[in-house]
């Protein structure tokens, strides 16, 4: 039985959340002050009344492409935006237009990666990126850790495991965010 594309929506969005959680939780253990933010979380509500009209429109893009997190860094006075992608397939897909949608709107976001393999957690400030039609994990991302500074590797250790073990049952699944 084919998903309706509501249901698509719901199911994406629990999926994507699991990772932003890990991302969330490491960013708290180290000190950041995180709260929800984007599509997601705070426009989700308004994705039913959008319009055939509506939907292609530099608002509804703009929402859309909202990142997830608004981090804290307290030390640094710093508030930073951060969208939390992940993807199964190594190396990792990302489609320009994702790149380009958070630049016109979010250049100053931090796009977070995580991929099934090496350190796992990969970050990149948005406006550091350029559009090109593929990305490579070592030349385009930087570890989590070295965007997150006070992320101590030690503790990244056991949500890069977990973070493993469920994108394995994704790919096993044939799921992608």
């Amino acid at each position: 039985m084919a998903k309706s594309h509501d249901t698509q929506f719901y199911d994406d969005m629990l999926k994507g959340n699991a990772y932003k959680d890990m991302v969330r939780a490491i960013l708290e253990q180290s000190g950041y002050s995180v709260y929800p933010f984007g599509y997601e979380s705070t426009f989700s509500s308004v994705k039913s009344k959008l319009t055939k009209d509506t939907k292609c429109s530099r608002t509804v893009r703009r929402m859309r492409s909202s990142p997830d997190l608004l981090v804290h860094d307290e030390q640094k006075k710093d508030l930073m935006l951060v969208e939390v992608k992940m993807r199964t397939k190594v190396p990792p897909e990302i489609k320009p237009r994702l790149i380009e949608n958070i630049k016109e709107f979010w250049n100053d976001s931090i796009l977070v990666l995580v991929v099934p393999e090496g350190n796992v957690f990969y970050a990149q400030r948005i406006c550091e990126i350029e559009i090109r039609e593929k990305y490579y994990r070592l030349e385009d991302f930087e570890e989590f850790q070295s965007i997150f500074t006070k992320v101590q590797s030690d503790k990244l250790l056991h949500y890069k495991e977990k973070a493993l073990q469920d994108l394995k049952k994704s790919k096993v699944l044939g799921s992608e965010d």
